[in-house]
Parts: C-alpha cells; sequence; structure tokens
C-alpha cells in the first residue's frame, strides 16, 4: 500500500525528501498510536525529526497552492484528511498534558491558524470549508479531535488509491461500537455520539445512515420511531496515561 502512495507522489516530481516525509508520517502513526486510538504525544515529541519532515512538506505543497499535484478528489480529500490530523496532533505534542479546548479559548481552538501549501489555515476552514463540501460523511469517521470522544487516530495515512476503502473501515468500525451507536429496544430509545447531532444535515437521515453500516440486521420500520439520545462528549485527552 505504501509502494503505491509514493510511486503516486514520484509523479509530483516532489523529490526524495517529500516521499521520506510522508513515510515519516506513516510511521508515526503506526509506532504511536495503540489499537484503541491512544496516542503517545510524548513520544512523538521526543522523536520529533520524523513529525517535522512531514510538517515541511504541508507548509509548502497543498492542493490549493499546486493545484496540478492533486488531479482526483480522492488526492485532494486524502491530503486534507491527513493534514488535519497532523495538525491536531501538532497542538497536543506542543501543549502537553492539556485537553484540546483547554488549550486555547474552548471551541476557539479550532480558530487556529497554521503554514499549510504557503498560506494561513485553521482547522476549522479544513473541516467546514473543504472536507464537508466534498460531501462524503465518512470524513467525520477519519478526523481525529485530539478527545477520547472523538473518532480513533488510525495506524495509517489515507492514500488515494485505498481511500473508499480506509473511509468505510472507519466508518463501520465507529458505528458499530456501542460508546459511539447503541439500540436500547426497551426503551425505544438510539444514543448516539454527538458528531451525529453536529453534522446532522451531512447525514440526511441519521437513522437509514447508521443502518447501512451496522452489523446486525436492524429493519428500518423497526426505529424509525425511535428517540434519539446523545451520550456525553469526552473532550479529555486520548494521549496514552502513562506516556
Amino acid at each position: 500500500m505504501k509502494l503505491l502512495f509514493f510511486i503516486l507522489l514520484s509523479f509530483f516530481c516532489l523529490g526524495e525528501g517529500t516521499l521520506k516525509s510522508y513515510e515519516a508520517f506513516d510511521n508515526i502513526l503506526n509506532e504511536y498510536v495503540d489499537l484503541n486510538g491512544n496516542v503517545n504525544y510524548k513520544g512523538i515529541l521526543e522523536n520529533p525529526y520524523s513529525f517535522n519532515q512531514y510538517f515541511e512538506f504541508i507548509e509548502k505543497i497543498s492542493p490549493h497552492s499546486h493545484p496540478k499535484y492533486f488531479n482526483t478528489n480522492n488526492e485532494k480529500m486524502a491530503y486534507w484528511i491527513n493534514t488535519y490530523n497532523a495538525l491536531i496532533i501538532k497542538l497536543m505534542i506542543e501543549n502537553p498534558e492539556k485537553d484540546i479546548l483547554n488549550i486555547s479559548m474552548g471551541h476557539a481552538i479550532w480558530l487556529t491558524k497554521f503554514k499549510v501549501g504557503n498560506k494561513k489555515i485553521s482547522l476549522y476552514k479544513i473541516e467546514h470549508q473543504i472536507l464537508r463540501k466534498m460531501d462524503d460523511p465518512r470524513i467525520h469517521f477519519a478526523i481525529n479531535c485530539g478527545s477520547k470522544s472523538c473518532p480513533p487516530l488510525g495506524h495509517r495515512i489515507f492514500l488515494p488509491e485505498t481511500l473508499d476503502a480506509q473511509l468505510e473501515e472507519r466508518t463501520i468500525s465507529f458505528i458499530n461500537n456501542n460508546s459511539n451507536v447503541y439500540i436500547d429496544y426497551d426503551s425505544n430509545t438510539i444514543f448516539l455520539n454527538k458528531i451525529f447531532k453536529w453534522y446532522k444535515k451531512d447525514f440526511k437521515n441519521v437513522k437509514k445512515y447508521l443502518l447501512k453500516y451496522l452489523n446486525e440486521p436492524v429493519n428500518y420500520s423497526d426505529i424509525k420511531k425511535f428517540k434519539i439520545k446523545y451520550y456525553n462528549y469526552d473532550w479529555s485527552s486520548n494521549g496514552l496515561l502513562n506516556q
């Protein structure tokens, strides 16, 4: 899978250093994210060289600054998902032992701007004005906000060639976790992660969307009139407790 990605990048003519920067970020995810999505931020901070390699790339190159390098929707989407996740990691390692909402003035953290493609851009813009406009709700299960209730950070970067399969895997995993989606037939209630509330418009009909991915067979007619309640969102850090 990596090889395909590096072949793709070779057509970008961005040089060996760029190829190494992508490989470095992929290795970071593989080495410092555990099976539950907990992140060893301290480990990344103590070994910053690989992480810095990736940032040297995204600071200079983006679909906005170099559109000819990103010809397909998958190439653009994979880039922005990876970049968003990396920027969150950057915030977390630069603010050790803080939860994401304690770094700045609460939700104002999403307005923090970073240099990407030689321009200043915020997390808010990446999520709401770029990724969401691509009209694929699965992105909500791919981007991570550094918190426990967020979809977990995966072990691999997103690749254009395998993006659809990766998004499907993340969506299925998230929806089939009882901590995110639980149907209580006794009380006729569906308990959901607040992501389904905040981005309700993206999912169109939330109940029908869930049925596409639930492993257990559920008929829409059985849950059509069920109430929806939302779990409290846990904004505490997804960092490893014993870093």
